[in-house]
Order: structure tokens, then C-alpha cells, then sequence
């Protein structure tokens, strides 16, 4: 079975919220470790897919009445569903941060479940939004399997 990022996401929580009235053992330490990491690479994938609509913006202006006007209409709807993506991600990446280091188990409880609120719900199979999801996806398994990414220097720069 693939993991993909919405199943991560959702069993993390799920541990995160089983662990908070645990106290400060292995793993609870580990479980904070990875919903931070997470928190740190969807907020980096959330602001890169913010500028790249920014700069499509413009250049969706600038093709208008040229030949490249409907690719660049294409890649902008394309960059919107990736951003949309991207952010209800980090949102909940960001709520899923805050319940492992809440100090309550209701606090942690309360933030999972704004987590699983905010996280991005399925979207119709070979739609623009799918493709943006898998998209998404594909750089946040990339990022997150990348030793040198700075989110995954965050455990070795707190110990």
C-alpha cells in the first residue's frame, strides 16, 4: 500500500493525539519531530506554489491575444489547483504541528481535529485538481526524502 500524503498526514495526527497524554517519551519526541518536519515542508511548497501563481499571474497578462495566451490560461489553472493544494496542506500540517506540542490532551485533541479539518479532500480522478494533488504530492515525498532539505535539518539544529 502507497502512503500517500493525505494517509501520512491523518495517522500522524492520530498518533500525535494518542501520545499527548503519554508525557515526553521516544515517541511523542519522534512524533513532534515529524509533524514539524511536515509543517516546515508543506509551508515551503505552499509559499514556492503563492509566488509561481504570482508570476503566472503576469504572464497571463502579458500573453493576452498571443499565441501562447491558452497554454499560459492552462498553466495558470493548473498552478491555482496546486496552490489551493498546497495551502489547505500546510493548514493542516501547520494544526497537526500544534496538537504534538500542545501541553493538554484536549488542546491536542482539538488541533488534530482542526487538522483533519483542514485537510484537502478528495477531488474527482483525471481532473486538473487531481493532477495538481499528485503533483503535490510527488514534491512533498521528494522534499521530505531529501536529506539535505532544510526541513529535514530541523531535528539535528533543536538536539
Amino acid at each position: 500500500m502507497r502512503m500517500t500524503t493525505r494517509k501520512m498526514a491523518a495517522a500522524l495526527a492520530l498518533l500525535v493525539a494518542a501520545q499527548a497524554a503519554c508525557g515526553e517519551g521516544a515517541g511523542r519526541k519522534a512524533a513532534r519531530a515529524l509533524a514539524r518536519r511536515n509543517s516546515c515542508i508543506a509551508s515551503e511548497l505552499a509559499l514556492d506554489a503563492k509566488e509561481r501563481l504570482a508570476s503566472l499571474d503576469t504572464a497571463v497578462v502579458a500573453s493576452q491575444g498571443t499565441p501562447l495566451e491558452r497554454a499560459t490560461l492552462a498553466s495558470h489553472m493548473f498552478v491555482s489547483a496546486y496552490k489551493a493544494w498546497a495551502d489547505a496542506s500546510s493548514r493542516a500540517a501547520d494544526y497537526t504541528d500544534s496538537a504534538s506540542v500542545a501541553r493538554s490532551r484536549e488542546d491536542s485533541v482539538k488541533f488534530a481535529g482542526m487538522a483533519d479539518q483542514a485537510r484537502p479532500r478528495a477531488v474527482p480522478a483525471g481532473s486538473v485538481e487531481a493532477n495538481a494533488a499528485a503533483s503535490y504530492n510527488s514534491d512533498f515525498s521528494r522534499a521530505f526524502g531529501n536529506p539535505d532539505h532544510p526541513c529535514n535539518q530541523l531535528d539535528r539544529k533543536s538536539d
